[in-house]
């Protein structure tokens, strides 16, 4: 559970979380799902570290829970290979 500052809604935080995902620096790290029978055999080599599960949002006032999903073995590869070409210096963004 995430307690914030101030209240908030589930709409609110999946607006962030798909501005994250869609926008900036996160965009190879977060992928929006709007799936509503997500299963875990749905991320398995999902190229993001994270897969963020919209429909279970959870918002009661100012608590929130965030699912996100991930491939243990696939996303950590992704890191890695993430973290190296932070280092040497190689970027190029994925566009949806």
């Amino acid at each position: 559970k995430l307690s914030l500052n101030s209240d908030t809604s589930v709409e609110d935080m999946n607006n962030v979380m798909r501005d994250a995902a869609l926008k900036g620096n996160l965009i190879n790290q977060i992928n929006y799902q709007i799936n509503p029978d997500l299963v875990s055999t749905d991320i398995i080599g999902n190229t993001c570290c994270s897969v963020y599960d919209s429909n279970a949002t959870i918002a009661s006032g100012k608590d929130v829970v965030l699912y996100t999903w991930y491939d243990n073995e696939f996303g950590y590869t992704k890191q890695v290979i993430r973290l190296a070409k932070l280092i040497a210096k190689v970027r190029r963004l994925t566009y949806y």
